[in-house]
């Protein structure tokens, strides 16, 4: 895949639609110097062009009851069918994201939890169904604001 050609309106473009994806193309557009028409334009290429993938809800899932979040890196037993795990990640909803790494481990996943019980059942739960062989988890005590 050709990278494409972004320039500096286009990153200053990305990075406020990061911090606020609702923004109109006025709003957005007074951000970055630009008329609404002209910021619409380039969203639509950005978005074209598959730089812009979606927009997403950042969600408070302290609020649905999911008070732990932990990211666990797991390695496969050998002989276990990526494919068909990366399946059974799809259908736990208690995975958040998943990647699949270089190292000891392979694979790094993102998980939300109503508490420490539940995260127990899912990694025992693949532990005893053959799929992992080892993991290591790590609560997250909080995030840390990076924005400007």
């Amino acid at each position: 895949m050709d990278s494409i050609a972004i320039d500096v309106i286009d990153r200053a473009i990305l990075a406020a639609l990061r911090q606020d994806g609702r923004a109109s193309w006025r709003e957005l557009g007074e951000r970055v110097g630009l008329g609404p028409t002209a910021t619409a334009d380039r969203v639509r290429r950005l978005e074209r062009e598959g730089v812009i993938r979606g927009y997403h809800a950042d969600v408070d899932l302290s609020v649905l009851g999911i008070g732990l979040r932990a990211f666990t890196e797991l390695q496969l037993e050998s002989g276990v069918d990526s494919d068909a795990f990366e399946e059974e990640l799809a259908r736990t909803p208690e995975v958040r994201s998943a990647s699949h790494v270089t190292g000891a481990h392979d694979y790094v996943l993102q998980l939300a939890c109503p508490d420490v019980a539940a995260l127990d059942r899912i990694l025992t739960g693949w532990k005893f169904a053959g799929a992992a062989r080892e993991s290591s988890t790590r609560i997250i005590l909080h995030d840390v604001d990076l924005s400007p």
